[in-house]
């Protein structure tokens, strides 16, 4: 059963349909809780389809319907999610696709697509909401340095929520040839998830998980200096020494795809509901109460 966290503290504006959490909560002697609350410091950028953090108040995503390329935000519903409802009545039948992922962490770090062609699809499930590319040139621009999403093309720690398909795919990051890159495989066409943060390919970096494919589950993918920690579901499944390697080119990190000069690389077909990043190996105890938290928001 989806986690309903604290539903007297939200708010949904008949305009807008965003939270309005920070402004309007009621009963003030109590903190409403949410995922990055507390925990916004070394972040990247945080990317749901779902409130993430208290303060923030702002639309989750912009979307263009196919049928006239009119294009709106939305924000959430009474139970912290993007407001399917709201969607489905604006699209009319139509199919729609996303034009900014909004960054939540307060850095203002949109990942966006303003060329209609290469707006990956948006899928309004009631209980999964979901974005996914459906060819080869669809992708998310963060609009953002690889080397300020990670500390200098190294450290860096990511907890998201995705249902992995098998196939020959890059999901997010950067790739300039076949020794140097930061970005995962998941899933490869071999079921195995691979994660080549910084250059491939170390021995330590792969587990099997051909028995998670097509099923929405929780991914935590973290490079230190000279360590690697790979968890789904908050379990461990790679954890041990990597080499003190970085990514060395300056170019932004894409999300759905691995940025190769500019364009996109082996476009991911794995749908992605939530994607939060920080620049450094933060702590276990930190990633612990995220991984929790995605869980039993998506009832994973």
């Amino acid at each position: 059963m989806r986690k309903i966290t604290l539903l007297i503290f939200l708010f949904l504006t008949a305009a807008s349909g965003f939270c309005q959490v920070g402004n309007y909560n009621q009963f003030p002697g109590i903190t409403p809780n949410h995922t990055l609350d507390a925990k916004l410091e070394n972040i990247s950028f945080a990317y749901g389809l779902r409130l993430l953090e208290s303060d923030y108040d702002g639309p989750f995503v912009r979307l263009r319907r196919a049928s006239d390329n009119a294009q709106m935000d939305f924000g959430c519903n009474d139970v912290d999610m993007v407001d399917v409802d709201a969607i489905n009545t604006w699209r009319a039948g139509s199919n729609v696709f996303v034009v900014t992922w909004y960054d939540q962490s307060g850095l203002g770090r949109h990942a966006q697509q303003p060329v209609l062609s290469r707006q990956p699809r948006f899928f309004p499930d009631p209980t999964n909401p979901y974005i996914v590319p459906e060819n080869n040139s669809q992708y998310l621009d963060t609009q953002t340095n690889i080397q300020i999403a990670t500390n200098a093309g190294a450290n860096a720690t990511i907890v998201m929520v995705l249902r992995p398909v098998e196939r020959v795919q890059y999901n997010f990051g950067n790739f300039r040839n076949n020794a140097e890159r930061w970005t995962p495989h998941m899933n490869w066409t071999s079921g195995q998830v691979f994660f080549d943060p910084g250059f491939c390919c170390a021995t330590n970096r792969s587990f099997a998980n051909r028995a998670f494919t097509d099923q929405w589950s929780q991914y935590t993918l973290q490079r230190g200096t000279t360590s690697i920690l790979i968890r789904r579901n908050n379990t461990t499944q790679v954890s041990g020494a990597f080499p003190n390697r970085r990514y060395t080119l300056n170019q932004n990190f894409f999300l759905l795809a691995a940025n190769t000069g500019g364009n996109p690389n082996l476009t991911s077909r794995s749908p992605m509901a939530e994607f939060i990043m920080y620049n450094t190996d933060i702590a276990l105890s930190i990633i612990t109460e995220i991984e929790e938290d995605q869980i039993a928001f998506w009832d994973l």
